[in-house]
């Protein structure tokens, strides 16, 4: 009886084990990659307090250094895009800066001005893309490291080597996850193809499979019921309308793409991923330019096996 305290101090004692795991990296020079690798913890100041957090506890860190010479550029061309007429170029500006984060808000700030930039503007709605308020501070440069159990950490990450890559050098990486659920509200203004998609935030890779379903009812005209319609769209054309498709797919559908660049395709109310799918993957409601008469939601049920949670749906 009197060894059994001295056997529970030295397994206490005894250091984190390093287990294999998969992850997907992005380096400041924008180079992006997926990777097996061995770490036990990271160690990181929080408050001025030591921290050691084990791996298998993160879904994403993001590294808070300044911009390098080439996210520097990028950052400028984005938020000029961001700012101009080419919706190809703002989208994919977006996405860019998005996976830049923490050293886009300083920039970003300074470019808005007192005026009324407002939703559904992109270049409003970017700032929480990069730094949701939950976890927005003062100090601007800490590096942003989200928990399994839902907390978002801003502190100084000790270096380490993330595989064959040193910290310094990355910019993102994300722990591939056996399962992410989500439920997400994609709106039919704000999230209106002419406007912007919605970022699910989840990052497919090599190993990913998804399903989706979708419910809810958005209006596209407001009173004219001929024009309402749930995640599939409109299967017959509205009043005084010849088609019921716009771009191929129905009016009013739950559409999606992986990154911005991707093809365009139909969710509607259930939807399962085909393999290949690789990116970040992105919702929107089916619209044509006259989308400013539209209302309604629809709720979307979101669950990957196999992929990276990158951060706060938005």
């Amino acid at each position: 009886m009197r060894i059994r305290p001295l056997l529970v101090a030295a397994l206490v004692a005894l250091p984190l084990l390093a287990k294999d795991a998969t992850v997907w990296l992005q380096t400041k020079d924008g180079a992006a990659s997926e990777a097996t690798v061995s770490v036990a913890s990271l160690k990181v100041t929080v408050d001025g307090k030591p921290r050691t957090i084990p791996f298998a506890n993160i879904l994403s860190v993001h590294n808070g250094d300044p911009a390098s010479p080439s996210e520097a550029e990028k950052i400028t061309a984005g938020i000029a895009a961001l700012q101009g007429t080419d919706r190809k170029a703002s989208d994919a500006a977006i996405e860019a800066l998005t996976a830049i984060g923490i050293p886009v808000t300083t920039p970003l700030l300074k470019a808005y001005k007192d005026t009324d930039q407002h939703e559904p503007r992109p270049l409003y709605r970017l700032f929480e893309r990069v730094m949701p308020s939950h976890a927005d501070q003062l100090d601007r440069e800490l590096s942003l490291i989200r928990l399994t159990t839902g907390e978002a950490l801003r502190a100084k990450v000790e270096p380490f080597q993330l595989g064959a890559t040193a910290w310094q050098n990355v910019r993102v990486f994300a722990v591939r996850q056996k399962q992410i659920s989500r439920r997400v509200e994609v709106h039919s203004l704000r999230h209106s193809t002419q406007i912007e998609y919605f970022d699910t935030a989840i990052l497919f890779g090599a190993a990913s499979k998804a399903t989706a379903t979708a419910s809810g009812f958005t209006r596209l005209s407001w009173e004219t019921d001929g024009w309402a319609t749930d995640p599939n769209g409109l299967q017959k054309p509205g009043p005084n309308y010849k088609t019921n498709l716009v771009d191929g797919h129905p009016f009013g559908a739950l559409v999606g793409r992986f990154r911005a660049t991707g093809e365009v395709f139909f969710l509607g109310r259930s939807w399962t991923s085909k393999p290949g799918a690789n990116g970040k993957l992105f919702l929107a409601i089916n619209d044509n330019r006259h989308w400013q008469n539209n209302l309604g939601t629809y709720r979307v049920l979101v669950q990957a096996t196999d992929a990276y949670d990158l951060g706060d749906a938005q």
